[in-house]
């Protein structure tokens, strides 16, 4: 057996180090994509667009139309052809406050944070600015001040409550398998709903080298903490870092591409015991298209469980977890953002009935708004989701059933909703149904959830 796993263990970095190589040669051997974003193509938006620009040769003093025009260039993604607009009414009309704020978000949007700065000043200088107006520039300034730190240090925060209709993952029907036979399952282990209060931390440390490439050191460090009312065996505790550079590809002729080989490690705690310990490492990439962001990637772990009375045989799942994975995201238009998640897992265990191979698929649309109903530092984020899992075991689980291989379709939906409401502090909120259909009734599972709190940033 341990032969076996060092096995494995080398075929796996064998494999990380072969899709590193892979993915830089077909990298390096595609054409800089990276460009500005692409202008809009809509036959009526563009035709509005070439009015108001003659109109606003025409009558430069014209605010009503230079605004207009500003509107209509940042719909169509030419922010320069908007400032030019926006810079105009200032000239004519300096004390707009309002104004002054969407040229200091355009520059931001450009990356230009120090004028974006000086705008956001200006706009918050006079005595009757708009509390709308002061709200939203803290918290772009906080932002920038946060983007122009060589080293950036970000960290996020919520505490809350939790509820679930079905804490313990306990089967739909307490009818069940057993040894292959049908049997009615204790009342200790049927579904129960139950609450919990939670603690979650992450933190993430960039450190620039100072290199005109643009390389940084990433450190990255989650922690979570759940404690439940009733179902107190399953209290969760989880604690994982991950360290590497990012390194970037080719500066001149691939700007924004990069390779990041990381480090990482975890442990897990259950019923508030040492449960679970992984190490690992893996490899990805950020490769920004014309629109949207790729980003391919390879992860090694090795698990290692230890034993409780209430899970005895919890070492029998010891073993190597491989997952490779593409994130893509891109906007759609100003407000709105997608993203997506592919995933292949295949899982190693020291017992075959407890490996398997898995593809997991998750999609998500993220709007960002500014709620007419209160006012607020930073926008509101609205995040629909869903998602699917299909699971296939290796062998049957005698104990359970000697002669059926288990296999699993897990679908998922939900939304969070981050309520900022001053610039570092706000409400977080997690709606999300969970429903797994096994061939196996023991593992046919539904749960529905609500996770709310207040959160910080900074």
């Amino acid at each position: 057996m341990k032969q076996t796993n060092i096995s494995r263990l080398a075929r796996g970095w064998t494999l990380l180090a072969c899709l590193a190589v892979v993915l830089t040669g077909i990298l390096l051997s595609l054409p800089a994509l990276a460009q500005q974003p692409k202008l809009s193509d809509d036959p009526a938006l563009k035709a509005e667009y070439d009015a108001l620009f003659a109109q606003t040769l025409k009558d430069p003093a014209n605010v009503g139309a230079s605004f207009r025009y500003a509107d209509v260039a940042t719909r169509m993604g030419d922010f320069e052809a908007a400032i030019g607009a926006l810079e105009r009414i200032i000239f004519y009309s300096p004390n707009l406050p309002r104004v002054r704020l969407e040229l200091g978000v355009l520059y931001f949007r450009l990356g230009s944070y120090e004028m974006a700065r000086s705008y956001f000043e200006s706009a918050i200088s006079g005595d009757d600015v708009p509390p709308a107006v002061r709200n939203r520039v803290a918290g772009f300034l906080t932002e920038i001040e946060r983007r122009l730190q060589t080293t950036q240090m970000m960290f996020f925060g919520q505490v809350g409550l939790r509820y679930q209709s079905n804490a313990n993952a306990g089967p739909n029907s307490p009818n069940v398998r057993a040894l292959g036979y049908d049997a009615i399952l204790s009342r200790q282990y049927t579904k129960k709903a139950d609450w919990n209060t939670f603690g979650l931390a992450g933190f993430r440390y960039i450190y620039d080298l100072g290199n005109q490439r643009g390389d940084v050191l990433e450190a990255q460090a989650t922690t979570y903490y759940a404690r439940q009312f009733d179902v107190t065996r399953l209290n969760t505790g989880l604690v994982e870092a991950s360290f590497g550079p990012r390194l970037a590809l080719a500066p001149d002729e691939l700007p924004g591409w990069s390779i990041k080989p990381y480090v990482l490690g975890g442990g897990v705690t259950l019923g508030d015991n040492p449960y679970l310990v992984s190490t690992g490492g893996g490899v990805s990439f950020a490769i920004p298209l014309t629109s949207a962001l790729l980003e391919p990637g390879y992860e090694i772990r090795r698990r290692s469980y230890r034993n409780s009375s209430e899970i005895p045989n919890a070492t029998d799942q010891r073993g190597l977890v491989h997952t490779v994975y593409m994130n893509a995201s891109a906007p759609i238009t100003m407000e709105w953002r997608w993203n997506t998640r592919l995933a292949f897992n295949r899982v190693d265990a020291r017992v075959n009935h407890y490996s398997y191979r898995s593809f997991a698929a998750d999609a998500g649309l993220i709007y960002e708004f500014s709620p007419s109903f209160v006012e607020s530092a930073r926008k509101w984020v609205l995040n629909p989701f869903v998602g699917y899992t299909q699971t296939r075991y290796d062998e049957a689980n005698w104990i359970v059933d000697p002669y059926t291989r288990r296999r699993d379709r897990e679908w998922r939906i939900g939304s969070g909703l981050d309520m900022p409401l001053w610039p570092n502090a706000g409400l977080g909120l997690l709606v999300q149904y969970t429903n797994v259909r096994s061939n196996i009734p023991n593992y046919s599972t539904r749960n529905f959830s609500v996770t709310f709190g207040p959160t910080v940033k900074f």
